[in-house]
């Protein structure tokens, strides 16, 4: 059986290669020759037509453009995203003057997630606006966007004319009827039978004599370039139409995610040669024709069952998984093979069901990359927790979890598959990201490498599992760990642990350590109560943490007495301005409402400068405690910045180093 299909195979390569394939020459020779000249004429015409138009509309889309980047310039606009009610009546009034052409059909603006904030023409607010992709947030200066088929808001087609407010708070927005396109386009028709089409990825004008239709129907009947530029807008601009069902010419429309494309049917182009060539290819038909069913007598046990095979692995091929060889009329040994191949296929689906049906009932999120055909698996779960979209993507390129970590994450991750295909093991690890819904969320993944015989990588499976409730708890409670209950200050430890690192993150740049302690704490504590001096406590941590803000720290070092780390450079250079500040606000008093007393609380501090006064992060707060123990000694309720005859004057701090 095996040399019948060989001898078979071979007479089919000799009829093709002394018949049937000279005849296929001659007619490909004869139509290129029939057609070539007025394919040339009419792309030639089709390029200069579309070229013209094109410039014409992406002068339009400038204007507005340039409309909405002078809106986003207006304080109105900026302060409508904070206070909308506020602005309402200007809003209208500039609304009214922009849609007076007839064109504009609605000024929004809308918040920086894409939400709508105000419509001229009632959009309701909260409504994500069209015109703001995911996109939009990377621009910086006026876009426009794609094109809206009969938008739900404004029933008509529409495109969105958009500029970013200054600071990134939020878009302004004009709506334009895209008739004023539409009218340009049908008003551009050439030789006749040609007209001027402009698309996007999913609307295109003005095809077939539609004012819209989606891009998906224009693509099919067009060359895979062009498809491609319009899905992508990337591609070679001003490129001719040379086959397919038209002939004409496309192009980028400059400033847009527009293509234009000139359109001329093929089947117009050739119809003043028409007749001539139908006798030719009747005749060279007629002979294929002979040709071929010679071929497929002689052939036809072998060729049908493969070509039934070929047939149902491409049905598989592409997602219908259900799809069988068919055996009837097979001869044994192709039913005996495909008897085989529909075994594999049903192991193939019962194991992918498992796989799925684990997923499902449990919180594990499964994917799987595939090297040989770079495609990525994920689970239905894994779509709906995390919402990424993984066509594109590999484990390494960047498309993958890493797009949703932050730097630090994200190098861990690199490092992580670095080694996963080095050692082709398995690695674990755990990872901050961000979910669909633009949350935090923690995951912990295990992944491992399938090989082949050789040792090469085949497969990558990996199994995710959100850990952000542990995660956050055990976060919680090391945060808890590193502040004192009464003050919410840093507690001793983890102030030393920070400052520690301050130092050696300063880079030789001055920072300032103040010790500060309560005078005469004890005597409120006797003769208030302790829940007063409690209250004392919380009330001078707040007066310290006022002052400094996000610019400093300040840790409790137990009883009374607090430390402040100062690293901002002005605040260094005014520290003693800081100092007092905090001793007048101490002073002016803390109201007790259990004992109905005001408390004038007196303090003393001790002032130290790194590097100037040592560069040991334990030596230099001690260096703090000698100074503001020399406050004690000299009146109490000051400020004094160290000297080095203070080493002789020990704090409680100073004689625990």
């Amino acid at each position: 059986m095996g040399m019948n299909i060989k001898v078979k195979t071979a007479l089919r390569a000799i009829l093709i290669g002394s018949t049937v394939l000279p005849l296929v020459i001659l007619a490909i020779v004869s139509a290129i020759q029939i057609f070539g000249f007025s394919k040339n004429v009419i792309s030639d015409e089709a390029a200069t037509a579309g070229a013209a138009q094109s410039a014409a509309i992406a002068n339009i889309a400038d204007a507005y453009m340039s409309d909405a980047a002078g809106y986003a310039g207006m304080d109105l606009f900026a302060s409508a995203v904070k206070d909308v009610n506020g602005a309402k009546a200007d809003l209208d009034t500039i609304s009214t003057a922009a849609k007076a052409g007839g064109s504009v059909l609605d000024i929004v603006v809308s918040g920086s997630d894409g939400g709508v904030l105000y419509s001229s023409a009632g959009v309701a607010v909260g409504t994500h606006f069209f015109g703001i992709d995911d996109s939009s947030s990377s621009k910086t200066s006026a876009f426009v966007s794609k094109f809206a088929m009969n938008e739900a808001s404004y029933k008509k087609n529409v495109f969105a004319a958009t500029a970013p407010l200054s600071g990134g708070e939020g878009y302004v927005s004009i709506v334009v009827d895209a008739a004023k396109i539409t009218d340009i386009l049908t008003a551009s028709a050439f030789l006749g039978h040609g007209s001027l089409v402009v698309a996007d990825s999913d609307t295109a004008l003005n095809f077939n004599g539609s004012a819209s239709s989606p891009s998906a129907d224009l693509s099919s009947s067009i060359e895979p370039a062009v498809s491609s530029m319009i899905s992508t807008n990337v591609g070679d601009a001003g490129e001719k139409l040379t086959s397919g069902q038209y002939l004409g010419a496309y192009g980028h429309i400059n400033g847009t995610p527009w293509v234009w494309i000139s359109l001329y049917p093929a089947s117009e182009a050739s119809s003043s040669v028409m007749l001539v060539f139908i006798v030719g290819m009747v005749i060279i038909a007629a002979l294929i024709l002979i040709c071929v069913l010679v071929m497929v007598i002689a052939t036809q046990k072998v060729i049908d069952p493969m070509l039934g095979m070929l047939s149902t692995m491409k049905e598989i091929n592409a997602g219908n998984h259900k799809e069988r060889i068919n055996t009837d009329g097979m001869g044994k040994e192709f039913a005996g093979m495909s008897n085989i191949f529909n075994e594999m296929m049903d192991e193939s689906m019962m194991s992918e069901e498992l796989h799925r049906t684990v997923s499902d009932i449990s919180d594990n999120m499964l994917f799987e990359w595939d090297f040989a055909k770079e495609s990525m698996f994920v689970s239905d779960n894994f779509k709906e927790k995390i919402g990424l979209n993984v066509s594109g993507a590999t484990l390494n390129n960047g498309k993958f979890l890493d797009s949703l970590m932050d730097e630090d994450d994200s190098e861990k991750y690199k490092r992580d598959m670095t080694n996963l295909f080095k050692d082709k093991g398995d690695i674990g690890g755990e990872y901050k990201i961000k979910n669909a819904a633009g949350q935090d969320m923690w995951v912990s993944m295990r992944a491992r490498c399938i090989t082949d015989r050789l040792g090469e990588v085949l497969r990558v499976i990996g199994v995710l599992t959100d850990i952000t409730s542990e995660k956050n708890a055990t976060l919680k409670l090391a945060e808890r760990a590193s502040f004192d209950f009464l003050s919410q200050l840093y507690n001793r430890n983890t102030f030393e642990r920070e400052f520690a690192s301050e130092l050696e993150r300063s880079t030789g740049k001055k920072i300032a350590a103040l010790f500060i302690d309560v005078d005469d704490f004890k005597f409120i504590n006797d003769r208030y109560s302790h829940a007063v001096g409690d209250e004392v406590i919380r009330f001078v941590a707040d007066v310290i943490k006022s002052k400094t803000g996000e610019s400093g720290f300040a840790g409790r070092f137990g009883g009374d007495e607090f430390v402040l780390c100062v690293p901002d450079q002005n605040m260094v250079e005014n520290v003693e301005v800081l100092s007092m500040d905090i001793i007048d606000d101490l002073y002016s008093g803390y109201y007790s409402k259990s004992v109905d007393t005001t408390l004038n609380i007196k303090a003393s501090i001790g002032i130290a400068i790194y590097p100037e006064h040592s560069q040991d992060p334990k030596e230099l707060v001690g260096c703090a405690d000698a100074a503001m123990y020399f406050v004690k000694k000299n009146g109490k309720a000051n400020y004094h910045i160290y000297q080095p005859e203070d080493s002789n004057l020990e704090g409680n701090y100073t004689s625990s180093i």
